[in-house]
């Protein structure tokens, strides 16, 4: 299984001289087993894949969603691939949330937010909305989903193909001392996750009901789940490449096999 990290910044993209070795590109990975590819979310990230999508001549694609919020599919009115009659894209959703991702779409995309709207797409696109607890094949890759606490709602996701499993589970808010058993146990012993990690816990208390955690409860979630690798995702959008190496540093004396993504990380699991 490939991971491509095309967008691993929370909340709101970000580009200055500070940003450099992480990036600044929301959330966007792209999944992929052999000739299936899977995207995990379309924030600024996903301008990226459809690039590479376009100069491989790939022509379908599926983009399961975490959740609406417009740092999660900012990047769908740039995605070429949308401009591409010849191109097949699938748009998945999870849960009852208080609109579908289409409705969603449909306020996002119009004046006076933005100046072109779903019709203006030429690819054939289809939404189809999975149940919460759903389990679903994407040629080799399958995909399952768990609600988790985010205001508005949201789902964890998770990947499998080839006996490989990968957790992606953002945005989410924790309570302390109240591990979330539900995502320990959806986490259990897979090859890698990404979590969450927006502030610290010292930054915590202060930012209650945001609806983001802290990269310390992702590592005593990975820890307790028996995660082989875990990565820092969601980067809060002022955390300095400075910042983040420290964390990374931090990160690995308490969690060796943790890491802080990188956007164009790469990796093999």
């Amino acid at each position: 299984m490939q991971l491509d990290f095309w967008g691993t910044r929370g909340s709101l993209p970000m580009n200055t001289p500070n940003h450099r070795i992480f990036g600044g590109n929301t959330s966007c990975v792209g999944v992929q087993a052999n000739d299936s590819l899977v995207a995990f979310d379309g924030g600024s990230g996903l301008v990226h894949l459809g690039a590479e999508m376009v100069a491989a001549g790939r022509t379908e694609i599926d983009i399961c969603f975490s959740h609406f919020h417009a740092d999660h599919i900012c990047g769908l009115p740039f995605f070429k691939p949308l401009f591409d009659p010849a191109t097949k894209v699938r748009l998945h959703s999870f849960g009852d949330d208080t609109a579908s991702l289409r409705e969603a779409l449909n306020g996002y995309l119009k004046d006076p937010i933005f100046p072109m709207g779903l019709d203006d797409f030429e690819a054939d696109i289809e939404f189809t909305n999975h149940r919460a607890d759903a389990a679903i094949s994407f040629g080799e890759i399958r995909v399952t989903a768990l609600p988790i606490p985010h205001p508005g709602g949201a789902h964890a996701l998770k990947a499998s193909a080839n006996g490989k499993h990968f957790v992606y589970a953002t945005d989410t808010e924790h309570t302390p001392s109240e591990p979330n058993q539900a995502l320990i146990d959806f986490m259990r012993e897979v090859d890698m996750a990404v979590y969450d990690c927006t502030f610290d816990d010292a930054e915590f208390e202060a930012r209650r009901g945001w609806g983001h955690s802290t990269w310390q409860e992702g590592l005593r979630l990975a820890a307790a789940a028996n995660v082989a690798k875990f990565g820092i995702f969601h980067h809060e959008p002022e955390r300095t490449d400075n910042m983040l190496l420290d964390i990374e540093e931090a990160a690995q004396k308490i969690f060796p096999n943790s890491f802080v993504t990188r956007d164009f990380m790469r990796l093999e699991i």
